[in-house]
């Protein structure tokens, strides 16, 4: 991949974009508002947002993606739940003969498989919705967290623990906030913004039917670490909104992600922007780019294969404007940790990431990571006392994370804190 320059100013400036909500493209979008004045997220503006969103991190930088020059979570801080072992690394620099080593791992919310830092991939059904055929009996996938520049600056700020985060809550009124579009400390150049990716290997299908490049141009591939992996699915995250954006991504590929629209599992595709349907449609029914996002494609100098991608679906509120509580979830990503069909929204799960104060076990996340408390719900406004607004946290004098569930893999107390607690030995004469 050769080095392209950078995409316009214009297409970059996010925290320029949020500032004119609602969020529109004068001549491709109209504005985001009903008769009511409310920000409608199916409006093709928000369509238009992800897409801008997708365009910024993946054009090429230096022979990788933009996003792949950034720092990955488990780079913010030691001790961080779920990240490489130390061997893995060693034997990865081994592999890549002393190339850039990247921070393969699984995701906490699936299932460990045994030799890998990856995740095994569902192969049972999931609340009745049966798993894709073609997987190979000890199917993998791995996935990466990246943060933009003024995100990672920030959590470095003191966030990098939770007992950080505890502190910096005592003097925010329990709330931490991070850089975008809301009541903020500082306003940096752009939004907040995470990536996470999720990678298939070949040898996780039964007919792989990709390589790395791959001829047939249906999946962005890459060797990473020595292994060919296929990007198949992308979780794009913003706080371009005080609530931030959630979009999703996907190949439309029989291959990896053969369920992808599928209304029963969660929700039908929705891209009144990027592709030629203005309506939502469904597994098997074909909707082809837009000529805007084509176009915009080849402006950014994006890989071929990004022509095969599709935007599942934008989320920017707990519930419709009659009240229905809306839905979005990446038929890759949200099924391999075991999410039930219908109880996936991005915006409800992550409203729960709030710090209780009770130090967890060694190499466990929070208390209550990433999921629902019991009898809370997934869909809809986070609490159960009423569906008129969010309630959150369950926990009295809890530390609001601003819906980073990132944060909630951070080590209680540093190395250096934690070796300092403890008592010096002593040796007897």
């Amino acid at each position: 991949m050769k080095n392209r320059r950078r995409l316009p100013a214009v297409l970059l400036s996010i925290a320029a974009i949020a500032g004119c909500l609602g969020i529109h493209s004068r001549g491709h979008a109209q504005t985001a508002t009903n008769s009511a004045g409310a920000v409608n997220q199916y409006d093709p503006s928000y369509s238009w947002l992800a897409w801008q969103l997708f365009l910024q991190v993946m054009a090429p930088t230096n022979d990788s993606l933009s996003f792949e020059t950034w720092t990955e979570q488990c780079q913010l801080s030691s001790g961080i739940v779920g990240c490489p072992e130390q061997a893995s690394m060693a034997a990865g620099v081994r592999t890549t003969d002393n190339a850039k080593v990247r921070m393969l791992h699984g995701s906490v919310l699936a299932k460990k498989i045994a030799g890998s830092d990856c995740s095994a991939m569902m192969t049972s059904s999931v609340g009745g919705y049966a798993p894709p055929s073609n997987l190979a009996p000890k199917a993998v996938f791995c996935e990466e967290i990246y943060v933009s520049p003024p995100e990672a600056s920030f959590v470095k700020t003191g966030l990098t623990t939770l007992a950080g985060q505890e502190a910096y809550g005592k003097t925010h009124n329990g709330v931490i906030n991070f850089p975008g579009t809301g009541v903020n400390l500082v306003r940096m150049a752009l939004d907040s913004l995470e990536v996470k990716v999720d990678w298939a290997p070949a040898s996780s299908f039964k007919n792989p039917g990709f390589e790395c490049p791959d001829p047939t141009g249906d999946l962005y591939t890459e060797t990473i670490n020595g292994t060919c992996y296929a990007l198949v699915g992308v979780h794009i995250t913003s706080k371009a909104t005080p609530n931030w954006l959630w979009a999703t991504f996907e190949p439309n590929s029989n291959i990896t992600n053969p369920n992808r629209c599928d209304s029963k599992l969660y929700g039908a595709c929705s891209d009144p922007w990027g592709t030629t349907s203005s309506e939502p449609y469904g597994k098997g029914q074909t909707a082809k780019q837009s000529p805007l996002l084509h176009l915009a494609m080849s402006a950014a100098h994006l890989n071929p294969a990004f022509e095969n991608y599709f935007l599942t679906g934008v989320q920017t509120k707990f519930v419709t404007d009659e009240g229905r509580p809306t839905q979005l979830g990446n038929s890759f990503v949200e099924f391999n940790t075991g999410v039930p069909p219908g109880k996936s929204s991005c915006i409800t799960c992550h409203r729960y990431a709030y710090f209780d104060g009770k130090q967890p076990l060694p190499a466990t996340p929070e208390n209550g990571f990433g999921r629902p408390p019991h009898g809370w719900p997934a869909v809809g406004y986070a609490c159960n006392q009423s569906q008129n607004a969010s309630c959150t946290p369950a926990a009295p004098n809890s530390t609001s994370q601003d819906f980073s569930w990132m944060l909630g893999l951070m080590p209680y107390r540093s190395a250096e804190a934690k070796a300092a607690s403890q008592p010096q030995s002593t040796v007897k004469r």
